[in-house]
């Protein structure tokens, strides 16, 4: 009963700093704005007003498209690393970002004109070729699938991806072109933009929701779950098209926004245990929390230059990543 009220106060807390957040990233930028002009622009809206007009068409869908852009991919690694039983899985260390980036190039090689619709698809389906690449390099392997060696597998598939992204990029001369989603990025955000990212966030977040109670069990183990009458295959397969949807939307209109999916499940399971009923709901706010944090950042940090969001969420990353092992290693030594 304690644990269910502290995780209704943890989203409650977390949701109320989201808002806080966001309309703190309203008023932020060049165009000077007041807390007035923000509630105008999304209630009274006036387009002779330039100060509404900053709010309503640049800064309040970049807010919007950065929450949507951490939800998902903090959702998604939520339901990787409880499928997996594997802690370190996430969008970009299992391959999805930098298959769904490898795609994208290839569709601006082919098509020059390439638009929303068709770059979605196009990450997508290198989103899933990256996901089974990874799967079957560690299916592979000798000894079959492992937490370890996946974790591997994804890593090695990731950097090979990027290195072929980074080669073509280089040799077709497509830096401007590919500068956007080699460092995951949210400017010059439009409403289309937004509503390409709801699109498929909407289901894949309601998938995941509705598959929390069976990620619970598989997270125990695949016998464990098996004997309780889940249907592990199925369970599986729906978790792998919430993933490509969460995490194909993201990357269709960001870029590979890294470790955003590694991170926040760690510290949802921290603060609610190891129910996923409550890990998805939390994990989607921090997500969105952290994109919008480093998205002020990323716009605030030097005066008049704007730093990609993707760096930002990289660096962080990095730091945990290094926290995390540091920790691991401790607890395997023990007491001496």
């Amino acid at each position: 009963m304690m644990r269910q009220v502290a995780s209704w106060f943890y989203c409650l807390l977390f949701a109320a700093a989201l808002l806080l957040l966001m309309g703190l990233s309203l008023r932020l930028g060049p165009t000077p704005t007041s807390s007035w002009d923000a509630w105008n622009a999304c209630f009274a809206y006036d387009d002779a007003s330039d100060a509404q007009f900053a709010i309503r068409q640049i800064r309040l869908p970049r807010t919007i498209l950065a929450a949507i852009i951490g939800a998902s991919l903090a959702t998604s690694g939520a339901i990787m690393q409880g499928v997996t039983r594997n802690d370190l899985a996430g969008p970009t260390i299992m391959g999805l970002s930098s298959g769904g980036t490898f795609c994208l190039l290839l569709g601006l090689l082919l098509l020059p004109g390439l638009g929303f619709n068709q770059a979605i698809w196009l990450s997508f389906l290198g989103a899933g070729l990256g996901y089974f690449t990874v799967y079957s390099v560690a299916f592979l392997a000798r000894g079959g699938i492992t937490p370890v060696r996946l974790a591997l597998a994804g890593t090695v598939v990731s950097i090979l991806l990027s290195a072929f992204t980074q080669g073509l990029t280089i040799y077709f001369t497509l830096h401007d072109e590919m500068l956007y989603w080699t460092v995951g990025g949210i400017a010059n955000t439009s409403w289309p933009q937004v509503a390409t990212a709801l699109l498929p966030a909407l289901p894949g977040m309601l998938a995941a929701l509705l598959l929390a109670p069976s990620i619970t069990l598989l997270s125990l183990g695949e016998e464990v779950a098996g004997g309780l009458g889940q249907r592990t295959q199925l369970v599986r397969t729906v978790a792998t098209l919430s993933v490509l949807l969460l995490t194909g939307g993201a990357v269709a209109v960001a870029g590979p926004v890294g470790f955003v999916g590694v991170m926040t499940p760690h510290l949802a399971r921290y603060l609610v245990g190891y129910d996923y009923r409550k890990i998805i709901p939390l994990t989607a706010l921090l997500g969105a929390i952290l994109t919008v944090a480093a998205d002020i950042a990323s716009r605030t940090a030097i005066d008049g230059q704007e730093i990609p969001l993707g760096l930002f969420t990289s660096m962080i990353g990095a730091t945990f990543f290094i926290a995390l092992a540091r920790r691991r290693s401790s607890q395997r030594g023990g007491p001496h």
